[in-house]
């Protein structure tokens, strides 16, 4: 029989509703919070967006072929920065360009689809928005939760990852259907202002992350 339990297996108990009350107690959780609800809104809008704009494809065999192709392209890019890039950035420079560089990029993007809202930019810029998802901003996200106590990584990190997650997606569908009888250059330019909210939220999460390595030095 073992003397010492470790930490970890000891249940850390608690309610849906601790993991709202550590997320509004810190300015680091709250800025995760705020870049999950917009960069959820960010690929809602620009998701559902897509349906709409490729429709201008008329063969049912080029529309197939255009989404398979975003498909194949997301993989190929989010495996090759996964192995060459981000591992470098993440060692050498920290999480902040891992979050920064992709919300750079999509707003970017729906500045360039407010303009032009073209289905082979559509298919650009969502390569980039779920590339940049899978291969940066998740990772960076994962590894400051490593640096956390217990009761922020399993009671917050699951408050975030569903209640600000799932809350969003429904947010933004609802906000799609609102302005989409509007034209598609409205969604984007509605989504170049999610995008900077996207922004704001890994700007506050490299200022806090920061702070937290000062603290722990």
């Amino acid at each position: 029989e073992l003397r010492h339990q470790n930490n970890d297996d000891v249940a850390i108990g608690g309610s849906f509703w601790a993991g709202f009350r550590i997320v509004m107690s810190s300015p680091l959780l709250r800025a995760m919070a705020i870049l999950m609800f917009f960069g959820v809104g960010v690929g809602t809008l620009l998701y559902n967006e897509q349906a709409i704009i490729a429709k201008q494809i008329v063969s049912d065999e080029a529309r197939t072929a255009f989404y398979a192709n975003i498909d194949f392209w997301i993989n190929a890019v989010t495996l090759f920065v996964q192995l060459f890039i981000a591992p470098f950035v993440l060692f050498r420079f920290g999480v902040k360009p891992l979050l920064l560089l992709p919300a750079a990029a999509i707003t970017l993007g729906y500045c360039a689809l407010a303009a032009a809202p073209l289905p082979m930019l559509v298919a650009i810029v969502q390569i980039m928005t779920r590339a940049g998802e899978f291969s940066l901003s998740k990772p960076a996200r994962e590894t400051i939760y490593t640096r956390v106590d217990r009761e922020t990584r399993y009671k917050a990190k699951a408050f975030i990852d569903t209640a600000i997650y799932r809350g969003g997606d429904l947010a933004f569908v609802w906000l799609h259907k609102f302005i989409a009888g509007f034209g598609s250059s409205v969604v984007f330019g509605v989504g170049i202002l999610v995008a900077l909210g996207m922004s704001f939220g890994a700007w506050k999460i490299g200022k806090q992350q920061e702070n937290l390595r000062e603290e722990k030095t």
